[in-house]
């Protein structure tokens, strides 16, 4: 039998300029192809995977590439975050890995969330910029720049043809950008895409960072620090 549904009473706590709730893991909104970011604690990089597979209450398998020296780590136990996006809110959990396979393809098997966090970025006013700046999807890379940005996300500009996969990002899409602050340093994030515009050429993007850590908001806001004192 699955054990017993958590029951805890959610509650509401806030972390710098977020709301995190937490919510029962039966809760958990989540679907076969669902596209997720997957973090290793004490790291800062993260990677791309979706869900193929789930019993609720008892395990998840997502399908994600990960560098075999994490992976031959994690085949042997280990904890994962994982982050996701549900109707333009992001989710996410710490859980247990227990097993990480190559063959046939790239998967790892955790176990299914107790509790989940529930995570309501607040709109932070953006700055203009123009920040340079590289798009990473699937399979390859885009210059681009960024015209304003925020702790929160940022607005990106970038010149694809009509044949070219970025022409074809939508809404909820997940990429990843690098962004160069100059002196404030050099910062790849995971983005989720809340609005795109295309216009001769040229892709105009809304995005929100997915996965931000308190340094890389602290050298964003650093950044923007700079830029309002050389603009007033």
């Amino acid at each position: 039998m699955p054990p017993k549904p958590h029951t805890t009473k959610p509650e509401i706590c806030t972390l710098n300029d977020t709301k995190v709730a937490l919510i029962p893991g039966v809760k958990m909104q989540i679907s076969l192809g669902k596209k997720v970011i997957i973090r290793i604690p004490g790291t800062k990089q993260s990677y791309r995977g979706k869900i193929v597979g789930y019993e609720p209450y008892d395990y998840v398998i997502a399908n994600v590439r990960l560098p075999s020296r994490i992976r031959h780590e994690l085949a042997l136990g280990g904890e994962i975050i994982l982050k996701y996006i549900h109707k333009g809110t992001v989710y996410g959990f710490k859980t247990t890995v227990h097993n990480a396979i190559v063959s046939p393809t790239s998967l790892l098997f955790f176990d299914y969330p107790s509790v989940i966090e529930k995570i309501e970025l607040r709109r932070k006013e953006r700055t203009h910029c123009n920040i340079d700046g590289t798009l990473h999807t699937s399979n390859a890379t885009y210059d681009c720049f960024i015209v304003n940005v925020s702790e929160t996300g940022c607005k990106i500009s970038a010149r694809a043809g009509s044949r070219d996969q970025l022409s074809k990002a939508r809404v909820d899409d997940t990429l990843f950008v690098i962004m160069n602050l100059g002196s404030n340093g050099i910062l790849k994030l995971p983005i989720l895409i809340r609005n795109v515009h295309k216009d001769h050429g040229i892709i105009t993007m809304g995005t929100m960072f997915l996965d931000i850590q308190k340094e890389e908001k602290e050298h964003i806001n650093a950044y923007l620090a700079r830029v309002q004192r050389h603009t007033r």
